[in-house]
């Protein structure tokens, strides 16, 4: 369900222009835009709460579009909701321009844009309250909102089968395709949609329970080839990605999309929360990095860098470019291009001098944040 809200204007931070750089040298005015640090309001349904997180970004009709989910925090439940923000100046400023909720008895998180025709839709999944392990008993119900005007929207209701969780949606040859994981996250599978509201399941990409796969990225390569890159939280020693192994899967489909083939891993890295974009003929991700320790982990947000043989769908190799201003629970970014260097990027973190560990930061107060990363400075 949804509701008009009041337009609050966001402006840049007093006196960015004239503040020391935050973040590595391709990263330009990295700041918060909506805090949740010092935020007393409890009532999540109503405005912000303390929590704010699960970010997505959109080019549409000539402006930027920015949606978040706010809560108490990670743990599942029905006080939440998701706001989205308008910029019609590339990101300097921002208009708070509407706000969506979910069930009164179910968590709304995760949400993702797309378009279908002139209209802007978004979807997201709605879970049972809890704190789940591996997903497990979170009966995921994904659900369909659309917009005309990116202020009013309308819920269309379930538009994927039960127990499913997709992630973010690409579009190929008319057809939107996104991969979804299984609740208990014990598989990956592919599905379609044309007219944006109902989702099909189609080919399963991964299933193998016991590497506890979930979020997965899909991309499109110029053969027509779609890339997916699975995020693989293995076993309960690894789940948190602080000690154990870090891998990210690698699968392949040739169109028309029915048959995948998973012949590699990238080890060493856990790519969590992806958003995944390219530039020229280079591919970049953002995602949620892992500093593994016994005593004091830490995450961080990083840019990365997929190489390797693109055209013939083959080995891959990956390459970290440096980490935004980012600690504790952090990552699940959005992106869009600026113009034919630079993106605008927004994503959530735990306070960055506190510094918390992940578990912390779950339960915390988190901050949006955006910058302009300039590709330009990558040689």
């Amino acid at each position: 369900m949804a509701r008009g809200w009041p337009i609050v204007a966001l402006a840049w931070m007093a006196g960015c222009s004239s503040a020391a750089h935050v973040g590595p040298a391709w990263l330009d005015d990295a700041h918060i835009v909506v805090y949740g640090n010092g935020v007393t309001n409890e009532d999540c349904r109503a405005d912000i709460c303390q929590h704010n997180e699960n970010v997505d970004v959109i080019t549409w009709h000539g402006a930027i579009y920015m949606v978040h989910r706010t809560a108490k925090s990670q743990i599942l439940g029905p006080n939440c909701s998701w706001f989205v923000y308008r910029s019609t100046d590339g990101g300097k400023t921002l208009e708070r321009v509407g706000h969506i909720l979910g069930p009164t008895d179910r968590d709304l998180r995760d949400p993702h844009f797309y378009t279908i025709g002139d209209e802007l839709y978004l979807f997201g999944g709605t879970r049972l309250p809890g704190a789940p392990s591996h997903d497990n008993n979170i009966d995921a119900i994904e659900t369909v909102f659309r917009t005309s005007d990116g202020v009013n929207w309308d819920s269309l209701g379930a538009g994927a089968p039960e127990m499913w969780t997709l992630w973010r949606p690409r579009q190929e040859n008319g057809v939107w395709y996104s991969a979804a994981y299984h609740d208990d996250d014990s598989q990956i599978s592919m599905f379609s949609s044309t007219d944006g509201l109902t989702w099909t399941l189609g080919a399963t990409v991964y299933d193998v329970p016991e590497d506890s796969e979930d979020e997965t990225e899909i991309v499109f390569m110029p053969s027509g080839a779609m890339l997916s890159l699975i995020r693989l939280d293995g076993t309960q020693d690894e789940y948190l990605g602080d000690q154990g192994r870090l891998r990210e899967k690698v699968c392949w489909a040739m169109p028309p999309y029915d048959a995948f083939t998973c012949p590699q891993e990238l080890d060493g890295v856990r790519l969590d929360g992806p958003v995944a974009f390219w530039w020229q003929s280079r591919l970049f991700v953002a995602a949620r990095k892992h500093l593994q320790s016994d005593t004091d982990p830490k995450k961080r947000m990083a840019l990365y860098e997929i190489t390797g043989d693109f055209a013939n769908a083959g080995t891959i190799g990956i390459k970290e470019w440096g980490e935004f201003p980012s600690a504790g629970d952090t990552a699940y970014a959005g992106v869009t291009a600026l113009d034919d260097h630079r993106f605008y990027i927004a994503w959530y973190s735990s306070d960055i001098v506190r510094d918390e560990n992940w578990t912390l930061g779950q339960i915390g107060e988190t901050d949006i944040w955006q910058g302009v990363i300039d590709l330009s400075k990558l040689k």
